[in-house]
This record gives structure tokens, C-alpha cells and sequence, in this order.
């Protein structure tokens, strides 16, 4: 009979984890260990992966937010999620420096499925360490409940959404993270001055707004990076002005919709619009027109969002804003 051989790294990370769960005494006494299908999607034929979370590193986290019941403090264990998807956001064919590949994840976000097909949306611009840094996990474990859902089954697993004010994005009963590209076709007009933003796709009233009409709408200042930055609150045009598109009048499908904001020179970014929510994310984005109460340098706007560490998604010369609702992940 062949001997079995076992790779030093495989056997030490499957024995770093299993004495974490012992040690936690919340080991499964049967059963298959947690696994997530990570889809990435980025090309024309989409590779697929499963993923087993126990042999990924092992994260407590400890969350509150609101629900149907109220408020909420829960204790999770799991595995980082941006690790998971790292290589297949950073991917690109056109660019292999750093620059480049964080360009094109700045276009990109992740659907979260549900095993009853609930979804739910995350920019990659959010969860990338150098810009939103949104520490989200894929528990598979909870405090004071137990990590199976029956004898002899796999524990079920929630994606984590810290700092969101409610909970619309833990989807429970999490199978597949799926990486996309935007979807959207907008190249830049090539002008070196870009003259109005347009806001368009899902919603219910398409904009053009130039100078002048951005200076009609409430004004807010933000402070970024030490630079003040003056314009109209992203959320507030696209829920009280241009009209949210979802699928109810509540918007209660909000965390399943995003937006690209495109320059005039092409850059383009990507914001998921339960980033901006100030029932979810409550995450500041602008349409600024003043920088330091001076004009911007290039073009008429600029696309600013707030609580970024680097502001790769702060689109210059910006030129349009389109708003799309993520198709459900494939059966």
C-alpha cells in the first residue's frame, strides 16, 4: 500500500486549528468543516474554488447592529474575508504593477448568496485594506450557539459587515462570494474639462447636472486628508433627487445595488450604495465642486469618499454616475 504523505504546511495549519477550536471548546464533534464557493468572475470564464475557512487563519470579531428585533451584540469566529478574495480582486490581464491592479479592483465588488437567495453587496474599494478597510469575516461560529446546524452537517456560515448601523448585510447561510466587474461601459468623453456630471441607470429621475446646478442643492463640507472639500452629498441626490430604482418604495434592496463613477480620462470606481446608506454603511460620499473654497484643478467635479485611506476611488474630472442593481448569482 502507498504511504500517505501530508505537506508540512497543510498538516501545521490543520493542527494551528484544530487546537484554536479546542482550546475555544467549540470544536464540531462531526461533521464536514466549513467550506464557501469563491467565484471569480473578473474574466470571461469565471473560475470557481472551494474553499475550506478552517485552513485560512482563525478571527474573532465581536459586532453590533439593529435588526427586526432590536439591537444587537454578537461574538463571531471565522476567517477574514478579504484574504479570500485578494488575488482574484488584484487580477488583471492590462496591468501586473501594484498600481494598476488596485485600479482595476477599484472597479470591481462582491456578491455575498445566501442558501435562499438572498444576496448582498460589498464594493472591493471597501474591503481593500488601503481604502475602506471594512474587516468583514465568514463566520462559522457564534458565542453561545453551537457551529453546526445538525449532527453530522457543516456549521453555517454569515458574512459580517462591522461598523454597518443595521444588519441587511450578514447574510446568514452564506455558500458563494463571487468577485464581478462592474459591468458598466462608460469610457470618458477625453475633455480636459469635464462641464456636468450626469447620474444614471437604476433610478427613477436620469440627471444632468452642471456647476450650477450642483450649487442649487444643499451644500456639505467634508474634511479629507486635511483638504476641505465642499459639494453635494452622494446619498442625498440619489435618494431624494435622481430616485433609488429597487424593488420596493422602501428600498429595502439597497444592499444589493451599486454605482460606478466615471472621469472624463475613463478611471472609473465603484461604491456600493449600502456604503453611502445611513442605514447601513453611513459612509460619506461626495460630488465636491470646491476644494480648500477653491475651484477643482481638473474638471468641475470630483467624486470624494470620505472614510477612505487612500484615495484611489476619488474620481477627478468626474463625468458620470451610473447605478446598477447586481444580477442573483447563478443557480
Amino acid at each position: 500500500m502507498p504511504s500517505l504523505r501530508i505537506q508540512p504546511t497543510t498538516l501545521k495549519a490543520a493542527l494551528c486549528a484544530a487546537v484554536v477550536w479546542l482550546v475555544q471548546g467549540c470544536a464540531t464533534q462531526a461533521g464536514d468543516p466549513p467550506r464557501v464557493q469563491v467565484v471569480c468572475a473578473v474574466d470571461a470564464v469565471a473560475a470557481e474554488s472551494v474553499v475550506d475557512l478552517r485552513l485560512q487563519g482563525v478571527v474573532q470579531q465581536q459586532v453590533s447592529f439593529r435588526d427586526d428585533t432590536g439591537s444587537q451584540a454578537r461574538s463571531y469566529t471565522g476567517a477574514a474575508l478579504w484574504p479570500l478574495l485578494q488575488a482574484c480582486a488584484l487580477q488583471s490581464d492590462a496591468a501586473t504593477d501594484l498600481h494598476g491592479q488596485r485600479a482595476a479592483a477599484l472597479r470591481r465588488y462582491v456578491l455575498a448568496s445566501g442558501a435562499e437567495g438572498y444576496s448582498a453587496v460589498f464594493s472591493v474599494g471597501e474591503l481593500h485594506p488601503d481604502f475602506g478597510n471594512k474587516a468583514s469575516i465568514v463566520a462559522y461560529a457564534e458565542a453561545g450557539a453551537g457551529d453546526a446546524d445538525a449532527a453530522g452537517t457543516a456549521p453555517s456560515l454569515r458574512i459580517t459587515a462591522p461598523g454597518d448601523v443595521q444588519g441587511s448585510r450578514y447574510v446568514a447561510g452564506l455558500t458563494r462570494l463571487e468577485v464581478r466587474s462592474s459591468g458598466s461601459v462608460g469610457a470618458g468623453s477625453g475633455a480636459a474639462q469635464s462641464q456636468a456630471v450626469q447620474v444614471l441607470g437604476a433610478v427613477k429621475n436620469t440627471l444632468r447636472l452642471d456647476e450650477a446646478a450642483l450649487r442649487a442643492l444643499p451644500a456639505v463640507t467634508q474634511v479629507v486628508g486635511g483638504r476641505r472639500y465642499t459639494g453635494v452629498d452622494l446619498w442625498a441626490l440619489l435618494s431624494a433627487v435622481a430616485g433609488i430604482e429597487a424593488d420596493s418604495a422602501s428600498g429595502a434592496n439597497v444592499q444589493g445595488m451599486y454605482l460606478v463613477a466615471t472621469g472624463a480620462d475613463g478611471y472609473q470606481a465603484l461604491v456600493s450604495l449600502a456604503e453611502m446608506s445611513p442605514e447601513l454603511g453611513n459612509q460619506r460620499v461626495l460630488i465636491a465642486y470646491r476644494l480648500d473654497d477653491q475651484p477643482m484643478a481638473r474638471g468641475m467635479a470630483r467624486l470624494v469618499v470620505a472614510g477612505d485611506g487612500k484615495a484611489g476611488r476619488s474620481v477627478s474630472a468626474l463625468e458620470a454616475i451610473e447605478v446598477f442593481a447586481a444580477a442573483p448569482a447563478a443557480p
